[in-house]
């Protein structure tokens, strides 16, 4: 048997074992951060996707005297790994589009059952509401 077939299942393991991690969480029981929630609407076009990944909450503040800061807490909820891609979109008062540069696609590597926490901060103090967008 040559090298590169007895090295393949040793190669098949360790990519199956990667792909498979999950991650232990530990954080402070009696927090003392007091985060301004956001209620949301949420609009589900992609079943699959809404049940694979979701926002647990979303935070908002305002930064530098008068820029809109968005925070949001996203959950793998399935056991092994994945990647989502997401982005902010901001509007003004009018529910006008608000453009910025930071308004593209950007990559979110999950492991199994993480949460983890996306922020932007909007360019201009113009805009006053915000879109979070999720695709795969």
């Amino acid at each position: 048997m040559n090298k590169f077939a007895s090295s393949l299942p040793a190669a098949a393991l360790v990519l199956l074992l990667v792909g498979c991690q999950n991650v232990n969480t530990y954080e402070n029981a009696e927090s003392r951060a007091t985060p301004n929630y956001v209620a949301d609407k949420r609009v589900i076009t992609d079943n699959t996707l809404a049940g694979a990944v979701r926002v647990v909450s979303i935070n908002q503040a305002t930064v530098s005297g008068n820029l809109l800061k968005i925070q949001a807490t996203v959950e793998n909820l399935k056991s092994s790994a994945r990647t989502v891609n997401y982005k902010f979109e901001w509007f003004d008062q009018d529910g006008m589009a608000v453009n910025s540069p930071n308004e593209v696609w950007k990559a979110l590597p999950l492991q199994g059952r993480e949460s983890t926490t996306i922020s932007t901060v909007a360019i201009s103090p113009k805009a006053v509401d915000f879109k979070l967008k999720f695709r795969e």
